[in-house]
């Protein structure tokens, strides 16, 4: 099973996405907290169940369903490494989606 690294780039992105739904709705950060987790979980054992970035297909993008839009992650899979590198994590209105 692949390990799933964050990149700093990619923890900023979380820090400020929980800091923004911590001061907005607290209980709806922890909500977000727990579906992030699972679908990281899920990742470990679909690597590949992203789409392709269209951008630059080495990469993927994993959209996570919350409440009316999401997030997204960018991320790269390395096969030979066994390691999943979250490069960037964004809310999907933040992305531009």
């Amino acid at each position: 099973m692949p390990q799933v690294i964050i990149t700093q780039r990619a923890a900023t992105g979380l820090t400020r996405g929980r800091e923004f739904l911590t001061n907005k709705n607290p209980l709806a950060a922890i909500k977000a907290g727990q579906v992030l987790e699972a679908h990281f979980e899920q990742l470990e054992n679909k690597p590949e169940m992203g789409r392709p970035f269209i951008e630059l297909p080495i990469l993927r993008e994993l959209m996570i369903e919350f409440g009316d839009s999401g997030y997204v992650a960018l991320y790269r899979y390395e096969k030979i490494e066994d390691r999943i590198y979250v490069l960037a994590f964004r809310h999907q209105k933040e992305a531009g989606y």
